[in-house]
């Protein structure tokens, strides 16, 4: 099984291998978003090769939704992406599909449309063009989960732990807002922004970018006991999402997931994790209960 983490500095190469990841992904500072940093192409380069030297794998975002004018960028990246031996690159765009195949790098596609990969059947349809692997929705049941692994024949990744994306716009929603009160905005591109709804209670990270807007969840998800589970039905990777955390909470809970794999009991496991990062907001999301039972 694959441990994949997001990673936003080249300092945190050498902490994530230490602690077993398998994979790191990175992001650019045009293709990707969402990510606990972006690097320019000559960092990139760096950090591909630090990662390479160690005997991980390399992956990069390419979640950006392109326009006609965009898809010229994209060509010139998968021609960077082939030259430095990126294995894995995480899309949601068709457009990146057809231009991987006129590169003959559809196998090293990952498919996560974010919310939306909640069934077995469209999981399986996209799969079957030859892609790498798909990741889950993070908004549906674990059962729902288990389900899906069980039903396709393929490659099947799951975000478990961090805060995850609940929403995104194109529209720079904190700007206009700015904009109608007159206000400076001070979010573009930080990440100490939070989002508090009158009707809840939680804080939750907000971040607006050239991109548009995106707003998490206001807790963090830590799935540690339900690992378990998953890689029982077939999981083949499971991720853990660092923006917005410190990366020596990402490294601790990437170490956690690799001790339970070895078959420390998960339940010991968690409750020394979360006792020892207990200002963290912690929370199963949507494991055991459907999205619509939510407030």
């Amino acid at each position: 099984m694959e441990f994949i983490v997001s990673v936003g500095k080249i300092e945190d190469i050498n902490l994530y291998y230490e602690v077993g990841a398998t994979v790191l992904i990175f992001c650019d500072e045009f293709h990707g978003t969402r990510a606990p940093g972006k690097l320019n192409h000559q960092e990139l380069v760096q950090a591909f090769q630090k990662t390479h030297d160690l005997g991980l794998k390399v992956a990069v975002y390419m979640n950006r939704i392109y326009t006609d004018k965009e898809l010229v960028k994209a060509e010139e990246y998968f021609e960077f992406l082939k030259e430095n031996q990126v294995e894995f690159i995480y899309y949601n765009d068709p457009a990146i599909y057809m231009i991987a195949e006129s590169y003959d790098m559809v196998e090293r596609l990952v498919y996560e449309p974010d919310t939306l990969m909640t069934n077995s059947r469209d999981m399986q349809f996209v799969l079957d063009q030859g892609i790498h692997h798909c990741v889950l929705s993070t908004e549906i049941t674990l059962d729902e989960m288990k389900e899906i692994c069980k039903n396709v024949q393929g490659k099947t990744e799951a975000i478990l732990f961090g805060y995850l994306n609940m929403s995104y716009s194109k529209r720079h929603l904190i700007q206009n807002y700015c904009d109608e009160l007159g206000i400076t905005n001070t979010c573009v591109d930080k990440m100490d922004c939070v989002l508090i709804e009158s009707t809840r209670e939680g804080k939750m990270p907000i971040m607006e970018d050239a991109q548009g807007t995106h707003i998490f969840t206001d807790y963090v998800l830590d799935a540690f006991d339900e690992m378990e589970v998953l890689k029982e039905v077939g999981i083949h990777a499971i991720r853990l999402d660092g923006i917005f955390l410190p990366s020596e909470v990402v490294a601790d809970a990437c170490k956690a997931f690799m001790m339970i794999d070895l078959g420390m009991p998960s339940d010991q496991v968690r409750k020394k994790f979360e006792e020892k990062y207990k200002s963290i907001p912690f929370n199963k999301g949507y494991m055991y209960q459907k999205t619509n039972l939510v407030k």
